[in-house]
């Protein structure tokens, strides 16, 4: 009869699952896009120094971006095989709003100051590339709108409706 020592094996056998684990899912540094193709396919290089290239990454239906170099990237890779990785999630604290309150959510370019901020609160504000200029859509009906001085441009009560046409004539 073999002895066999239980702390040991239990171990070797977490070490080998953790392993499984890190190769499945990990996080790295974009440092190459190519977005000619059906998919923008993207260059890494892990925290570990690895550099992986060819990677497909995956966007929401209807929302495209190009992300700068650097940017941090979430990366699964099915089997924990490395040559099928597919980028999930990018992200760039650099450049990340954070005026932002609960229930907020904006589209945003900060490397040009553009955006549009649907606000919590039912409004929606969009701004232009100096963040200066903006309109304002409130939710008591009223349109509002300044040049990137501080003058108000126009401002009225109206009504719409989601079907039709909204023109605000500046």
């Amino acid at each position: 009869m073999f002895d066999i020592d239980n702390s040991y094996s239990a171990s070797k056998v977490s070490n080998g699952i953790r392993a499984k684990i890190y190769r499945v899912i990990g996080r790295a540094l974009l440092t190459a896009i190519k977005n000619s193709g059906k998919t923008q396919v993207i260059q890494v290089k892990g925290f570990d120094k690895e550099t992986i290239t060819d990677i497909e990454r995956f966007q929401e239906y209807g929302f495209e971006s190009y992300p700068k170099k650097d940017s941090e990237s979430l990366i699964i890779f099915p089997g924990g095989n490395r040559d099928q990785g597919c980028v999930i999630c990018v992200m760039d604290t650099r450049y990340r709003p954070t005026d932002l309150s609960d229930g907020d959510v904006c589209v945003y370019n900060l490397n040009s100051n553009q955006r549009v901020w649907l606000k919590a609160d039912g409004s929606t504000k969009i701004t232009n590339k100096e963040a200066k200029a903006y309109i304002e859509l409130n939710t008591d009906n009223t349109i509002h709108a300044e040049d990137g001085n501080g003058n108000i441009l126009k401002s009225t009560t109206t009504q719409w409706d989601l079907n039709g046409n909204l023109t605000v004539d500046i």
